[in-house]
């Protein structure tokens, strides 16, 4: 951008110092017209597959520019979306429990446990009676009332089995499928964006002033492809005298003229210097010979498509 703006300076060296010399003290701040020119690339990187908007072409806001390669993109979403489908299954696993089937296969254990449990504590009531009658040894009896315990613990365990296989995860488990989930959903987000980002369109009014790349070059992530002019860009840059720097501030209405003007043009200073700086050689002139002057930028007001570097001189409006 500043090799542009010293091109259009050295261009116009000559003419401004003719018009410079030429001119009587007091009738205006000689400068010229400058804009700020648009470099417009995408931040993904991929070879340039279209460019609708060629040199010297006008574009209106909202038109594409030019479009990359986005086949790689499209395939990360699609990658993106299928963990996220991923990740709500498995959230959705532990809200429901487990599948009928398992449940039903639990219930049959749990019955087959209950007539196991029955049927120990009628063997051992039996031989309880037995050696009571001392017709059994005691050996018996404790291995009866050991199977009865037995039966007993195996049901409860099946029970409560059964009962835990209608209950939805942990809630520590479930928070970490949510968190998973929204994990997930930003990652999609991001693969959506970044599918967006492979095309450029204008925002505003503009005028193609250059292009670096062509269709089936590769552009690198945050490359300039064209260098746009914005209608509303253009602006007149000219220098006071350190003397007179009190008399101007922010804000201040200013007449432009210059070559090639229809008429005289209106501006607003949007930027004056903070320091002073030596006179550019290109402004010079025996009316404006002063060492120091600040350098002014001034936006204009009314919307004109003429060309950056003109020569220009500007006056002050009276308030």
């Amino acid at each position: 951008m500043w090799r542009d703006r010293i091109a259009a300076v050295i261009v116009l060296a000559a003419t401004l110092a003719i018009s410079a010399c030429t001119q009587a003290p007091g009738t205006g701040y000689p400068g010229y017209l400058e804009a700020d020119y648009a470099y417009i690339g995408v931040p993904v990187a991929g070879r340039l597959d279209s460019l609708s908007a060629r040199r010297g072409a006008a574009v209106e806001a909202g038109d594409e520019l030019f479009a990359l390669d986005g086949e790689l993109e499209a395939l990360q979403v699609q990658e993106a979306e299928a963990r996220l489908s991923e990740a709500q299954a498995r959230r959705a696993d532990l809200s429901i429990g487990r599948r009928p089937e398992e449940i039903r296969v639990i219930a049959g254990r749990v019955r087959e446990a209950r007539s196991a449990a029955a049927l120990a504590g009628t063997e051992l009531e039996r031989v309880r009676e037995l050696h009571g009658r001392g017709l059994v040894a005691a050996d018996a009896l404790d291995r009866a009332r050991a199977s009865e315990q037995q039966a007993r613990a195996r049901l409860a365990s099946l029970t409560a089995e059964q009962q835990s296989a209608d209950l939805a995860g942990r809630p520590d488990a479930i928070a970490a499928a949510d968190a998973a989930v929204a994990a997930a959903a930003a990652v999609v987000e991001q693969a959506r964006w970044r599918r967006e980002q492979v095309a450029a369109r204008a925002v505003a009014e503009a005028e193609v002033v250059e292009t670096f790349y062509e269709p089936g070059e590769w552009v690198p992530a945050g490359s300039p492809v064209l260098k746009l002019l914005p209608h509303a860009a253009l602006h007149v840059r000219f220098y006071v005298p350190l003397a007179e720097r009190a008399q101007w501030q922010a804000g201040q209405d200013v007449a432009v003229r210059c070559s090639g003007c229809p008429e005289t043009l209106r501006a607003k200073v949007r930027l004056i210097a903070p320091g002073p700086e030596y006179t550019p050689p290109v402004i010079y002139s025996e009316s404006r010979s002063e060492d120091l002057v600040y350098r002014v930028e001034a936006e204009l007001l009314d919307r004109s498509l003429l060309a950056p570097g003109l020569p220009a001189t500007v006056e002050r409006i009276a308030p």
